[in-house]
């Protein structure tokens, strides 16, 4: 009888594991599947380099990371929103998590990130990185605003 129920037990927590296990893959690549039109990462970033020679169009920096619930609320409310996204068609966006590599991390270094979510704004003459500073309970026409303004400071 013990034995019975030692294994049902053992089977129960295996379970309620693999459960855990897959509910926080698949919240990761939820994560990682938004914003789907950015460039992703330091490859990203050194395309969106490129692209911003031919375009002349500003580069727009999002830092964040999976576990960082402010990020997560700027994606949904923000820069998921339909006015952010014709806003993209005016810049270059580029996001990047400083966990997933040494290049990204080294990233996040050259631009002195400090937390997350940081959002900057780089001028298309100079790259002059111009940070967004309002990231939090904000909307996304004052948001945009705020983007609008690091790019002709």
């Amino acid at each position: 009888m013990r034995r019975t129920a030692l294994k049902i037990t053992v089977t129960i927590v295996i379970v309620l594991a693999g459960a855990f296990f897959a509910t926080t893959q698949l919240a990761r690549f939820a994560v990682d599947a938004s914003l789907p039109q950015w460039h992703d990462g330091a490859a990203g970033y050194e395309a969106a380099l490129a692209q911003q020679r031919t375009s002349g169009k500003p580069i727009a920096l999002f830092f964040h990371t999976d576990w960082c619930a402010n990020c997560k609320k700027l994606r949904q409310n923000v820069l998921a929103s339909a006015t952010f996204n014709q806003y993209l068609d005016k810049v270059i966006a580029v996001k990047i998590n400083p966990e997933k590599g040494h290049a990204e991390k080294q990233l996040a270094d050259q631009y002195d990130v400090m937390g997350y979510p940081t959002f900057l704004m780089l001028d298309a003459t100079n790259n002059k990185a111009v940070p967004v500073y309002r990231t939090q309970n904000i909307s996304p026409e004052n948001f945009v605003d705020q983007c609008n303004q690091a790019t002709i400071s």
